[in-house]
């Protein structure tokens, strides 16, 4: 049972951090659509694309931003967010270009999902398990730069969820501190769990598998089938960038498994801590929806540029490697 609580803490992790802090999903956990679509949805990407990186032995932080690329992907097919913009929006924030939102595609694939779907995720499950991946250490470590990003991460959670909530304190704290209580039982239920506890044998890897298919075929004619493009270039355009992920996957080099946690590490109980400001913050943004909004705006506008500079600091990290490995 081990491996199933620690399997679902992953999924949870996955759908705190994307639809929770995104506040696009808000008290998932007692609606259908959350429990039956939005959760499974998450776990299977995050658990699927991180078992590719354990075969693949590629589990460096840049690795795992790639793969959180065709994570993000899902945009398309799914949701249609890349092709149409957001569910309630009426078309693409900035407008389209080949028929593609790139908007949506720069904060949704070259940021948000690599990031706060499963990036995050994993080393969050890494400081709960005790192992952490190499190169990952840097990420962890209890520094000025980790504070500041908890600090902007926490407020970025706060009021996106707020905001998701229509800034009804019931539900936006109740939306957060449910998912976080959640997150804390599997968390001890799963107890003495570890990276191993995320491998999959080649059943359960098939299962992920097969679910993944039926899910794109499924909801690519269920969900939004009006907002599927008529043009061939907008599909070819999402393709090819599931090209460009594999292909940047395929010309990074192997990583080894795991290396032991270190004290200088975040601990649990540091979480737990971290997990409460989360929760007073959410509360403190529901009753100030003007500076809240405001802020909301500076960020929305932000993660599209973040996901450009993070995606082109990738590349420059992976050319330096690559001319580093020739030279050498």
């Amino acid at each position: 049972m081990k491996k199933l609580w620690s399997i679902l803490l992953l999924g949870a992790l996955s759908m705190l951090f994307a639809e929770v802090f995104s506040g696009a999903s808000t008290l998932w956990f007692i609606d259908g659509w959350g429990l039956l679509l939005t959760y499974p949805l998450y776990l299977a990407h995050a658990i699927f694309f991180l078992n590719v990186a354990f075969l693949w032995k590629k589990t460096s932080p840049r690795q795992l931003y790639f793969f959180g690329m065709l994570f993000g992907l899902y945009e398309a097919l799914i949701t249609k967010v890349l092709w149409f913009g957001y569910p309630n929006a009426t078309g693409p924030t900035v407008g389209y270009f080949f028929g593609v939102a790139w908007g949506e595609f720069l904060t949704l694939v070259l940021f948000y999902h690599p990031i706060m779907s499963f990036i995050i995720p994993v080393f969050v499950y890494e400081l709960l398990s005790g192992d952490v991946l190499p190169g990952h250490e840097r990420f962890l470590q209890k520094n000025w730069r980790t504070y500041f990003l908890i600090i902007l991460l926490v407020v970025m959670g706060a009021s996106f969820q707020s905001n998701g909530s229509k800034y009804d304190v019931v539900r936006s704290v109740g939306s957060m501190g449910g998912s976080l209580l959640i997150v804390l039982v599997l968390h001890l239920l799963s107890k003495g769990k570890n990276l191993q506890s995320l491998v999959l044998g080649k059943k359960a890897f098939l299962g992920v598998l097969v679910y993944l298919l039926i899910l794109y075929g499924t909801t690519t004619l269920v969900i939004f089938p009006e907002r599927l493009p008529m043009q061939i270039l907008s599909y070819l355009l999402i393709f090819l960038w599931y090209l460009v992920a594999v292909g940047l996957l395929w010309a990074d080099r192997y990583t080894s498994m795991v290396t032991p946690l270190k004290s200088k590490f975040f601990s649990a109980n540091e979480l737990g801590i971290i997990a409460v400001f989360l929760v007073c913050m959410t509360f403190l943004c529901s009753f100030s929806s003007q500076i809240t909004y405001g802020v909301l705006l500076v960020m929305f506008v932000s993660l599209m540029g973040a996901g450009i500079v993070l995606f082109f600091i990738s590349l420059g990290s992976l050319g330096k490697q690559r001319i580093t490995m020739r030279l050498s």
